[in-house]
């Protein structure tokens, strides 16, 4: 691939991110299957002008999220399956969640980096979860990014040690069950804001693990429960600047008797950057409009210092994460 058509891809990309959107959005990736629909059948069935369903279709098509099978007629496709709202493995909460509050939050980019102020500042939290059906696709797309990584923390984490597990800020508990799922001799609960009970007690629920996972409001900038030998902490100290991080792990802290466990699963920053680091770099922009920022391997050192943990381990995960395996001191 040429310079020119590299550079030409990175500034148009934006287009795919709408064009799955939409199609989510409007339904199309729940009402396609392998039978293949007519375009006029799809449009009248989801109150959509045809025309302009069927271009969406071309666009979702060309990305492999569906086959055209005729000049208007589609079909699914394993990857398009993925944004439908029943799949087992669905991401459809991951493209409600970009296409709408983080598309929006991207665009105040340019005045952070005039000003080094965040244009939304850590309240796009509580715009989030002030909204049922918002807080719903946010932690729904938290949890379907969560279990890839979750899976392989339960195998590169040894947790038979563990018999009472907490998930600090665990949404809907995406990783404490499939932790629990490797470990039937432990149980465990999560830790989040009251207000999202209903959500994650009924994936806890679903996951169907005899009583072993619970729900437990409360705001870990409060304080964290103890009586815990293990607390995981996954994708929340990247949400928020550093003196936030030092409150909540300091609370973590407060929580732990000496020797006890503290998992910490963040992305790391390399400290000099290269086309591999996509994924880490493009989470950092993200995080850039609500505060929060992603860290080197130092700075996560230092901080774990400076609130009483020491270092065991680091270790690779899956999807660009890694398990910085501590214990309190």
């Amino acid at each position: 691939m040429s310079d020119a058509r590299k550079v030409t891809e990175a500034i148009t990309g934006a287009w795919r991110t709408r064009a799955i959107y939409e199609g989510t959005r409007a339904g199309l990736f729940d009402a396609l299957d392998e039978t293949p629909r007519t375009v006029e059948d799809l449009a009248l069935l989801l109150g959509l002008d045809a025309p302009t369903c069927l271009r969406i279709l071309r666009a979702i098509a060309v990305l492999g999220l569906c086959d055209q099978v005729s000049a208007d007629a589609f079909v699914a496709t394993p990857a398009g399956h993925m944004l439908r709202a029943d799949a087992s493995n669905s991401l459809r909460g991951m493209a409600m969640l970009w296409g709408d509050r983080i598309w929006r939050s991207l665009e105040t980019l340019g005045d952070t980096l005039r000003t080094g102020e965040p244009g939304w500042g850590n309240g796009n939290f509580g715009a989030i979860h002030s909204d049922p059906a918002q807080s719903d696709i946010f932690n729904r797309a938290m949890a379907e990014q969560s279990v890839p990584i979750a899976r392989a923390l339960a195998q590169a984490c040894d947790f038979s040690a563990y018999r009472n597990i907490i998930d600090v800020g665990g949404g809907y508990g995406a990783v404490l069950i499939e932790v629990l799922r490797a470990n039937p001799e432990a149980s465990g609960f999560v830790y989040d804001l009251g207000l999202i009970a209903a959500g994650a007690e009924r994936y806890l629920n679903e996951a169907d693990l005899g009583g072993r996972a619970g729900f437990r409001g409360g705001d870990f900038f409060s304080a964290v429960p103890e009586g815990s030998d293990c607390i995981l902490l996954k994708y929340i100290l990247h949400d928020w600047p550093d003196g936030d991080c030092r409150r909540i792990l300091a609370n973590i802290r407060a929580a732990l008797a000496p020797g006890a466990a503290f998992l910490l699963l963040e992305r790391i920053l390399p400290e000099r950057v290269g086309a591999q680091d996509e994924a880490v770099v493009r989470a950092d922009l993200v995080m850039m409009p609500i505060s929060g920022k992603e860290r080197t391997e130092a700075e996560f050192r230092d901080m774990l210092g400076e609130a009483g943990f020491a270092v065991e381990a680091v270790k690779p995960l899956a999807d660009g994460c890694w398990a910085i395996e501590a214990r309190a001191v």
